[in-house]
């Protein structure tokens, strides 16, 4: 016999959503490890809803934050719809105990955050399959308002080249420079490595996949050796969670030194 969802009415108010269609549903919430040739898994709804995620956030993104540039949207972007960010979403809907699971994994006392990231992607899918695209993206904006705006508040902890410029104002009365040392690649997909020069020290230089991002690397670069200099820890530490918006400083073209 095939696994049903327990309490599909329960679920639905979960969502903020009625499916006309309930077998979407118990699809959107069956792992793999229940897949038989009479139960459909979650899988293929999981590839739907990962790109219906993305657009959804993306246009949400450029409508919201109409000052940000594409690379500022892009971190943002990448953080929202993160497997970590997403899973934590699902997790905290309580849906635990609605997932359809084989008996080896139905037995852990806590359940990976894969589980609840592939599990909010199929339910996307399956909302946009039952009811089309208007009630999808109201699902991913209302369960995700929170941290989106969380992250769009963050911006100027992230645009070090504003953050620099504030720095270099104050303590040298004059703004940073920057200079391209150096270009790679063809013209359709060129890197550049370019140095930020402040109060006349010029500081490590950074590979970018274009002249702003390059300056955005060298400029965190240049801000990490000053707040060092200056025992500003603080500072030092809101550096470092940079980690979660996908600006990566290591990615240098091959080959280069």
């Amino acid at each position: 016999m095939a696994w049903q969802v327990p309490d599909p009415a329960r679920v639905e108010k979960i969502l903020g959503y009625s499916f006309s269609d309930p077998a979407l549903l118990t699809q959107a919430l069956t792992h793999s490890s229940l897949r038989a040739p009479d139960v459909p898994c979650n899988e293929r709804m999981e590839f739907l809803g990962d790109s219906i995620l993305g657009a959804i956030v993306a246009r949400h993104l450029y409508e919201r934050l109409p000052d940000h540039e594409e690379g500022e949207l892009t971190r943002i972007k990448s953080t929202v719809v993160s497997r970590s960010t997403i899973g934590a979403v699902c997790r905290d809907l309580g849906l635990a105990d609605h997932i359809g699971l084989g008996k080896g994994i139905a037995s852990r006392k806590r359940l990976p955050l894969s589980i609840f990231a592939n599990v909010y992607e199929s339910l996307i899918a399956a909302i946009s399959l039952d009811g089309g695209p208007e009630p999808a993206r109201k699902f991913v904006l209302t369960t995700l308002a929170e941290r989106i705006e969380a992250l769009a508040g963050r911006r100027f902890r992230w645009n070090f080249k504003s953050r620099l410029q504030d720095y270099a104002q104050k303590r040298f009365a004059s703004p940073p420079r920057y200079a391209v040392l150096a270009e790679e690649g063809p013209d359709h997909s060129k890197t550049f490595q370019v140095e930020a020069i402040v109060g006349g020290a010029h500081y490590p230089a950074a590979w970018g996949a274009s002249k702003k991002d390059a300056e955005q690397r060298a400029a965190r670069i240049a801000l990490e050796s000053l707040f060092a200099a200056d025992g500003a820890e603080g500072e030092l530490l809101e550096l470092g969670e940079e980690a979660d918006s996908g600006l990566e400083l290591e990615a240098d073209p091959a080959g280069a030194e």
